[in-house]
């Protein structure tokens, strides 16, 4: 079996930039003292387009999948593609904004402009891969983002979201199926009285994102409205139409129910 993989287009397109031979052979110091130039402001406004479409990609599957799974009763495993489709979509914007996220043992955010270098911080909660994703996200736009702008249990909606993931994957002893946690009461009795598409309908319409501070609604709303979120920030960067055809039959066939923004995803890239 090959253990080839393709890392992040930015990422790669970094390194060769700083002079790197290899992944394992990049210099620490240059990598995070080194400013851009324009030419190379260029090359990875380009690289973060692809890594934009790449994380959009695999947040669109990873919520298709949890709401597939809620389908089926299975809200541990839900609760956790869920999650991770926060995650994707975040790492999405970013990229569609020319904000890219860099690895070199450390977490650095770099925004792909003349004169900008990696910045980072000791802090260790900026340094694991998703927690350190939020957090760079939340320092950026902690103003202007619709899901930092309330709380849930004095949590903002992202660790609250997290936290609901850890729950599931590492606090309890196995998934609680045929139970679940209490956050899935709401969705629950839903598929008991088949109205589980009018409440994603109600969350779909939920312009002012109240239901995402609602802990009866948030464990969907919250993914919901990133994915909205994401969605529109790719459209304003006119970098839709990248997604190639492969993928978008893909989505069609694996996308196995109806919502406005399913459709819309889909219309958008057929």
């Amino acid at each position: 079996m090959s253990i080839n993989f393709n890392r992040n287009h930015s990422q790669v397109k970094y390194e060769e930039i700083i002079g790197a031979s290899s992944f394992e052979e990049v210099d620490k110091n240059l990598f995070k003292n080194h400013t851009l130039t324009q030419d190379e402001v260029d090359l990875l406004k380009g690289t973060a387009k692809e890594d934009a479409i790449n994380f959009f990609y695999n947040g669109i599957i990873s919520f298709s999948d949890g709401i597939n799974n809620i389908l089926r009763w299975h809200f541990s495993w839900a609760t956790v593609q869920l999650y991770y489709s926060i995650y994707y979509f975040i790492r999405s914007s970013l990229a569609s904004k020319n904000i890219i996220l860099l690895r070199n043992k450390s977490m650095y955010r770099l925004i792909i402009r003349e004169n900008e270098k990696p910045f980072s911080t000791t802090n260790r909660k900026y340094n694991t891969t998703h927690e350190g994703t939020i957090n760079h996200h939340r320092d950026l736009f902690h103003l202007s983002d619709q899901l930092l702008s309330n709380n849930i249990d004095n949590m903002d909606a992202y660790e609250w979201m997290m936290n609901a993931r850890e729950i599931v994957n590492y606090r309890c002893a196995s998934f609680l199926e045929p139970s679940y946690l209490e956050i899935w009461n709401n969705f629950a009795e839903s598929l008991d009285d088949n109205s589980f598409f009018d409440l994603i309908a109600t969350i779909h319409n939920d312009n002012d994102f109240i239901l995402c501070f609602q802990e009866e609604y948030a464990v969907v709303a919250i993914p919901y409205k990133r994915l909205q979120l994401t969605l529109q920030d790719l459209k304003d960067s006119n970098i839709l139409q990248m997604i190639n055809s492969d993928r978008i039959n893909y989505l069609k066939k694996s996308i196995q129910y109806e919502t406005y923004d399913m459709n819309e995803i889909i219309s958008i890239l057929s």
